[in-house]
């Protein structure tokens, strides 16, 4: 119990510690999509389109982390008995749904412009571009220093590192249009653009869709855990294991383990069971139910889970 008190205090520490980062990266990105949005309208540019999109998803995936970190702190209900933690998985698969049908989109109206490309304004592509190398570097740089310790925050440091290479793109795209008159280079790049996000989304997408699902989440791999709880020298058995996902960061096991010997006192029974939940919880398991059965095997139990 102290344990677990320990690791409360110390989310809400990360969390404040955190959310500075996340507030300013989503004002900055939100401010950015905006201008480049309006920017992308007015210069006729399909590749600031796509961009501002992609930098949308952006704000979506920061949102989307803040919420999942706050979520964690709110406590369970008598309805809701893990509390509200899955709503970060789920807040993932709507908005991979909406980046597709966005990319959709950027690429018909791309085929459209490749036999029809409109005239496109260069040098606004350049200067909108280059601001928004300076806001996503910025914005990756607020999370430099966690990203080592969270995967939420890891994610978002990466994203928008991936989103400064692509503003990067837009702007030589601009240099293009500006000084050979190329327009064709824009519907081009929008493509490029297209297929970054959709690379990037379709992992989130089939992650989400299987974690909504409660399928095994991919950083952990069902056979290792199983070995590792019966490579302890008490266990004869391990069986009816579950591994599934509670939100974006937390983990929960389910399992019935048969031991080597019976007849074992309640205090050796619960020092077995500290010792099997902080071998999982080094194995990314946050919450583990164990249900130790002395020596008596699977068809002793028969059909019973």
């Amino acid at each position: 119990m102290g344990e677990h008190h320990h690791d409360h205090d110390h989310g809400i520490k990360s969390l404040e510690h955190i959310s500075r980062a996340f507030y300013i990266g989503i004002v900055l990105n939100l401010a950015f999509t905006v201008v480049e949005f309006v920017m992308g309208y007015m210069s006729n540019s399909l590749a600031l389109v796509a961009d501002a999109s992609h930098n949308l998803s952006d704000v979506a995936s920061l949102v989307i982390s803040l919420i999942g970190l706050k979520l964690t702190q709110k406590a369970a209900t008598a309805v809701y008995t893990y509390g509200y933690k899955k709503a970060s998985i789920l807040a993932s698969l709507v908005n991979s749904v909406i980046l597709i049908a966005v990319v959709i989109n950027i690429f018909v109206e791309g085929f459209q412009r490749l036999s029809h490309p409109p005239e496109v304004v260069g040098r606004a592509i350049i200067i909108t571009a280059l601001v928004g190398v300076v806001i996503n570097t910025i914005s990756a740089w607020l999370f430099f220093k966690d990203q080592k310790e969270d995967i939420n925050v890891k994610g978002a440091y990466l994203h928008l590192m991936l989103d400064a290479v692509i503003s990067i793109g837009v702007v030589i795209s601009g240099v293009i249009i500006y000084y050979t008159g190329w327009v064709i280079v824009d519907p081009l790049i929008s493509f490029v653009v297209g297929v970054v996000i959709l690379v990037s989304t379709w992992g989130l997408l089939k992650e989400s869709l299987k974690l909504t699902l409660d399928g095994v989440p991919k950083d952990i791999q069902i056979d290792e855990i199983k070995q590792l709880i019966a490579d302890n020298q008490e266990i004869r058995e391990v069986y009816h294991i579950h591994i599934w996902a509670l939100s974006s960061t937390e983990n929960a096991l389910t399992a019935h383990v048969s031991l080597q010997q019976d007849n074992l006192s309640g205090k050796e029974l619960m020092s077995i069971k500290n010792k099997l939940k902080h071998q999982l919880k080094h194995h990314n398991i946050h919450h583990a139910t164990i249900e130790l059965d002395g020596g008596m095997g699977e068809d002793a139990l028969g059909d019973c889970c």
